[in-house]
């Protein structure tokens, strides 16, 4: 009984610092004076989109990003996908255009030292700014937008976040 009384107290404070952390991220990929609305309508079809798609990976969260003047500027979105280590959740933007905005890693369970580079900025900045269809996996250096210069080490890690966002990019399409 004591353990209940105690989840019912911290739970509310965890699932808010978790949603600040989110925003956060969102607003890291956007920009700082971004607004962020409930996009929970979209979200009901994510299923959907990516099963046709032949995605595994899973949308968790989706707000729609507005500008100052309310004008939809992009999408934010949690998608959750299976790394080397268990799940792997990143936070990603897509720009009303087709622009993949960037990425965050929200949840990492990847090997310390190894998938765990997935957070650093010589990885993750690699998916920002980029008008693509998908991304893919290469070694040895990128040599086209379209390509990642997997983390040396952590190919699978590497494969699971671009995955995740090929994912977000083809719901991005069908929230756009």
């Amino acid at each position: 009984m004591l353990l209940g009384v105690a989840f019912n107290i911290t739970n509310p404070i965890i699932q808010d610092r978790k949603l600040q952390e989110k925003k956060a991220a969102y607003s890291a990929i956007f920009s700082a004076d971004t607004e962020f609305v409930d996009g929970s309508a979209l979200l009901e079809k994510a299923p959907e989109v990516l099963t046709a798609a032949g995605c595994t990976e899973t949308i968790t969260d989706v707000l729609v990003a507005q500008d100052a003047s309310g004008n939809v500027i992009g999408y934010a979105m949690s998608i959750s996908t299976n790394g080397f280590g268990g799940e792997l959740v990143i936070a990603y933007g897509y720009g009303v255009d087709g622009t993949s905005m960037g990425i965050d890693i929200l949840t990492s369970s990847e090997t310390s030292g190894l998938g765990s580079r997935a957070s650093e900025p010589e990885f993750k900045d690699q998916f920002a700014g980029k008008l693509v269809e998908a991304f893919s996996v290469v070694k040895g250096g990128a040599a086209a937008d379209t390509e990642i210069n997997a983390i040396s080490g952590a190919t699978r890690t590497s494969n699971a976040v671009t995955g995740a966002v090929n994912a977000g990019i083809i719901f991005g399409q069908y929230c756009a």
